[in-house]
């Protein structure tokens, strides 16, 4: 059984393209699993009229928690799954065709290898479009100056820079019960799930990219390039905060100090200045 886990917060925007191209994979043998975060637009009544619809395939979570942020709702989505393998979407991309197939095919192969118990996590790439989904590069990876193949292969260096983005991953059932409960302080739902994946089993990426990754200005975390020294500098408090948490989520996992942390902070660093 596979799930695909769908958080939503006021995208009706374009909440029915994203649903569309999901529903339209060549890979059909999956259940759609959609918690709604406190839409105070008409999100809800189109994930309805899809449930309606696709009553088979498409189910809305219904509880009682009102809004708890994208991080949680994600948990809560995890928590309510019980697939053998699972993968995350946002509400206003496109998937591929082929995403499903080609994420499975992976994932399956790599518990042959390793085994079921073994918690495996496959990601792609991406392409990054604008609102009306032209292209803007046919790579996210490149677009980033990310090297997941470098990055994934060396925790200390996959905790400092995570390669992995979370509408692009698939998860077996043996990640999903090693990341739960997630604990007080999480960057992000993907972050925590790769930093898990790469302690305990496999993070693996799979050079294809298999979503149009959109860029419009509601995005919660969207494509950057490189900031710029001074950049860095007007936001040095969000940077601070930011380290801050990503610490309190790998302290004890990846680092075991503040001044380990430190030195692959400053190695990541320096190796960012290359690019």
């Amino acid at each position: 059984m596979t799930d695909i886990l769908l958080s939503t917060y006021n995208g009706a925007n374009y909440l029915s393209e994203q649903i569309d191209s999901i529903l339209d994979q060549t890979e059909r043998d999956f259940r759609l699993l959609i918690r709604d975060d406190g839409s105070t637009d008409d999100t809800v009544e189109r994930i309805d009229e899809y449930e309606r619809r696709f009553s088979q395939r498409v189910c809305r979570l219904r509880d009682a928690m009102g809004n708890i942020g994208v991080i949680r709702s994600y948990e809560r989505l995890l928590e309510c799954s019980d697939a053998d393998y699972i993968l995350f979407s946002d509400q206003d991309d496109v998937w591929l065709p082929e995403k499903v197939e080609l994420s499975l095919r992976e994932i399956q192969k790599l518990e042959k290898m390793y085994g079921k118990g073994c918690p495996l996590l496959v990601h792609t790439d991406l392409q990054v479009v604008d609102e009306h989904l032209n292209l803007i590069d046919d790579s996210f990876w490149d677009y980033s100056a990310i090297d997941p193949y470098e990055l994934d292969s060396n925790l200390k260096e996959l905790g400092m820079s995570n390669s992995v983005t979370g509408c692009t991953m698939i998860i077996n059932r043996a990640l999903r019960n090693k990341t739960l409960p997630f604990p007080k302080v999480v960057t992000m739902h993907d972050a925590w799930l790769s930093i898990v994946a790469g302690k305990y089993g496999k993070v693996i990426p799979l050079g294809v990219a298999t979503i149009k990754y959109r860029q419009h200005t509601g995005n919660a975390v969207g494509a950057l390039r490189k900031e710029t020294m001074s950049e860095k500098i007007r936001n040095l408090m969000s940077v601070i905060e930011a380290n801050r948490k990503r610490y309190a989520m790998t302290k004890g996992i990846i680092y075991h100090s503040v001044f380990d942390y430190m030195y692959y902070k400053i190695k990541d660093m320096r190796r960012r200045a290359k690019l």
